[in-house]
């Protein structure tokens, strides 16, 4: 056949077969974004609303939400609870709550992984929210179990428990397609709601979790965390929604191959 002749017959579409996956993200990407989280556990923050006064959190934290965003709620989860592991070992000097820290890692990636998905399975957002629902009555019965007052268990988890309806009102959606968009501003506005939705309701299983099984604060420290928690969880939204918008802006002039069930 001469060179210059123009093909023939139906154009056939050649495909790249991809390696091992989790979930439909590429085992590579899980590794990166777990050796991300493993790196931000050195840096410290100075006060955690979920130890009490006087503890500290790895700025990993911050990325938990955008993990899931990335990879989707399976793959992400692997990432940040790996990750967080790995953490606790190398940094062990932000990780007071030991490896149940990797526990609320995971449970935070896989939570903002089903958030940006458009199609949940029958199950997967029925579980999350019976999850945090079980954590909020754990962690509040026990408080009143140990004197804390109704209202005042109410007050200092108000951002919590809101979150819960945030999930169900038209926010979800607001937040999914925000970090969907193309527009960088709507991408922030999508990766912050987003970010504030999960931390808040992911966080109820941390506070069930490291309350009931290693610190029982008094009433007065309830108090203090009706004003550190909102704080605590106001700053991890802003460095998870700077680093995400970066970073998935990045992804996008890379052209890299998105993961099944990214949001992005």
């Amino acid at each position: 056949m001469a060179a210059n002749m123009p093909p023939r017959g139906e154009e056939r579409r050649v495909t790249r077969v991809g390696g091992a996956a989790i979930d439909g993200a590429p085992i590579a990407y899980v590794t990166v974004l777990a050796a991300v989280i493993a790196v931000l556990s050195f840096v410290p923050i100075p006060v955690s609303s979920v130890l009490g006064l006087g503890g500290t959190f790895p700025l990993s934290q911050a990325i938990y939400p955008l993990v899931g965003f990335l990879l989707g709620p399976w793959a992400g989860a692997v990432a940040a609870g790996v990750g967080r592991v790995i953490g606790v070992f190398i940094a062990p000097h932000t990780a007071s709550s030991g490896l149940l820290s990797a526990v609320v890692a995971a449970v935070t990636a896989w939570a903002g992984g089903i958030l940006v998905q458009r199609r949940n399975s029958t199950w997967l957002f029925p579980a999350m929210m019976a999850l945090f629902l079980v954590a909020f009555v754990a962690y509040v019965g026990r408080g009143m179990a140990l004197g804390v007052g109704m209202a005042l268990a109410l007050g200092s988890t108000f951002v919590n428990w809101l979150s819960l309806f945030l999930w169900i009102l038209p926010t979800r959606a607001l937040a999914r397609d925000g970090i969907a968009s193309e527009e960088p501003a709507n991408l922030a506005i999508g990766l912050a709601l987003g970010s504030w939705i999960t931390n808040t309701s992911s966080y109820l299983v941390a506070n069930a979790l490291f309350y009931n099984l290693l610190f029982q604060w008094p009433a007065i420290q309830w108090q203090a965390l009706t004003i550190v928690a909102p704080l605590e969880h106001a700053f991890r939204v802003v460095v998870g929604t700077v680093i995400g918008v970066g970073v998935i802006m990045g992804l996008r002039a890379v052209g890299l191959v998105k993961p099944a069930r990214a949001g992005y």
